[in-house]
C-alpha cells in the first residue's frame, strides 16, 4: 500500500557528517541514507571531491523519511539553523514522495 511521506534532503559539507548524524539521532530519527561524493555548484561556487588524500572537502547528501509533514519541517528547520544558516555551505529540502508500506 502507498503512503505519501515526506524526504528530507540535506546537502552539506562531510566535515560536518558525525555532528549532524548525532543530532538527528537525538531528534529519534533512527533510519536515514547518506551519499558520499556529492557535486554541484551554488552560492558558494563549485562543490566537487577534491582527488587528494583528503576527503574533509567533499560533499554528502543525507535523506530521511519522516512520515508527519509538520515534524518533517520542524527537523529542516532546525538542522538548517543549526549547521547551514551562517557556517557551512548546503540545502536543505523536502520532496513528497510516496513509499510502500
Amino acid at each position: 500500500m502507498l503512503k505519501q511521506v515526506e524526504k528530507l534532503i540535506i546537502i552539506t559539507e562531510r566535515i560536518i557528517i558525525s555532528k549532524i548524524i548525532k543530532y538527528i539521532e537525538s531528534l529519534e530519527i533512527k533510519a536515514y541514507t547518506i551519499y558520499h561524493d556529492v557535486s554541484g555548484q551554488g552560492q558558494r561556487g563549485m562543490r566537487s571531491v577534491s582527488g587528494g588524500l583528503s576527503r574533509l572537502g567533499e560533499n554528502i547528501r543525507i535523506e530521511i523519511i519522516i512520515e508527519d509533514e509538520e515534524q518533517a519541517v520542524e527537523v529542516a528547520e532546525k538542522i538548517y539553523n543549526k549547521y547551514l544558516s551562517s557556517r557551512y555551505a548546503g540545502i536543505v529540502y523536502l520532496e513528497k514522495i510516496r513509499v510502500v508500506k
